[in-house]
């Protein structure tokens, strides 16, 4: 069990006026066998009521709405965990079995996986694990290539990714393998931003692995959210109304 300090926040600035503005966040870590969430607060500017609520995946989604003309909205969150990755999660789910919108195989997918596959064997984990490390070899971290609308495929043919392109390309690979797996956004001590990975189903608990760096996932993460893909666990999202809407947004997190 490890004791993390962590502060995530997020400044998103517009090109120019907004208004009746509608945004949901995730980003208040859930409480969960893993991980104590010991302290945790928010803060948003504008200053705006907000409603706390929970979706279908088990995700604390903070909802609000921001009426008048404004050019920024700032977020942020600072709190205590304690993690303990030892302990196991068992919220299962079969949608996690199946391809979602950013997972779909293509030519360039299934080729890699019909080429890997005989040497796929032993355990869940054990090809997990194999399949972590046949996508490290094949893919690059390279920023500037994809964005958050990037599917898998597109990203595994371009050779190159983000940490959300290869968690997209694991899930792929494992769903494909029959192995259940979600996508888990979050905080690490491996970046200056929100990081992502993934959870695979052994049978009977979930096992974390982060394909950016084919390493297993140990007590210095923190879940913020999680789901079939980056959808759904986008830590903002919202719609708004005005001549251009534009956004710069300027992210900074920190686990201590």
């Amino acid at each position: 069990m490890k004791r993390v300090d962590f502060y995530y926040s997020t400044k998103l600035t517009f090109d120019d006026y907004v208004h009746d503005h509608s945004f949901a966040l995730r980003i208040m870590p859930p409480v969960t066998d893993t991980q104590k969430i010991t302290s945790c607060d928010m803060n948003i500017t504008p200053y705006v009521s907000v409603k706390q609520t929970v979706d279908a995946f088990g995700n604390n989604v903070t909802a609000g709405y921001l009426k008048g003309d404004h050019r920024f909205l700032d977020f942020e969150i600072k709190g205590t965990a304690e993690v303990d990755n030892s302990k196991h999660r068992t919220d299962y789910m079969p949608c996690y079995l199946y391809q979602s919108r950013y997972t779909q195989p293509g030519e360039t997918l299934s080729a890699f996986y019909n080429e890997i596959k005989v040497k796929c064997t032993g355990t869940v984990q054990d090809r997990a694990e194999y399949i972590c490390a046949a996508l490290s070899d094949r893919l690059s971290y390279e920023q500037g290539f994809t964005d958050t609308s990037t599917t898998a495929e597109k990203a595994f043919s371009l050779g190159k990714g983000v940490c959300q392109d290869f968690s997209h390309i694991l899930i792929t690979l494992l769903r494909m393998d029959g192995i259940a797996a979600r996508y888990i956004a979050g905080l690490a001590f491996c970046d200056g931003e929100t990081h992502s990975w993934v959870e695979y189903w052994t049978g009977d608990h979930w096992e974390g692995i982060d394909p950016a760096n084919n390493c297993p996932v140990n007590d210095d993460y923190i879940v913020l959210s999680q789901g079939r893909d980056f959808r759904d666990c986008a830590i903002d999202r919202g719609v708004m109304f005005g001549k251009h809407t534009k956004q710069l947004q300027l992210v900074r997190s920190i686990l201590s």
